[in-house]
């Protein structure tokens, strides 16, 4: 459901990192999707005062529980425009469902730090963030889904280990 020269993308880096493709840049207040054509558009805009904490994107070369490749959410220094690529690391996963076509469906986000962030360099595991991070993020998300009248539960949280085994899992 991407564009085709994202097909070619490996989940993995060289290095035994993974790639992280941007779509929705940290502090917009528009969602943006990768069109098929290759270009993007705005799939949803947030109320006044209301804008994304963090870089949400995807994991290339993976396909989640939903059909879509694996969602992330990528903590940087600062804001990554849309469409750019990024080697990463991971350190742990928001575990969550949403309705979709009226049945409650899994759609974790996994949580990764950008290999070249210098103020998240020392993290390792999502549990060594700052008290009430993760709390934060699942808030974001119950703001967001009750917004677009969509039911939304969050199920609960894991580690890197977590991560990477949905990582394993999403691979293709």
């Amino acid at each position: 459901m991407f564009h085709d020269a994202l097909k070619s993308v490996p989940s993995r880096t060289e290095a035994g990192d993974i790639n992280v493709f941007i779509e929705t840049p940290m502090g917009s207040q528009h969602k943006y999707e990768l069109d098929p054509s290759g270009l993007f558009k705005i799939a949803l805009s947030l109320p006044d005062g209301m804008r994304f904490p963090f870089g949400f994107g995807f994991v290339p070369g993976t396909e989640a529980g939903d059909g879509d490749p694996l969602d992330i959410l990528l903590l940087t220094d600062g804001p990554v425009p849309a469409g750019f690529l990024i080697d990463a690391r991971l350190i742990g996963v928001l575990k969550m469902e949403n309705e979709e076509d009226g049945e409650m469906v899994r759609n974790d986000r996994i949580v990764a730090v950008a290999k070249l962030s210098r103020i998240f360099s020392d993290y390792d595991d999502l549990e060594q963030m700052r008290s009430g991070f993760a709390w934060d993020m699942e808030r974001f998300f119950k703001t967001y889904n009750a917004m677009i009248e969509r039911r939304f539960e969050v199920i609960g949280r894991g580690n890197r280990s977590d991560a990477r085994k949905m990582l394993e899992d999403a691979g293709r």
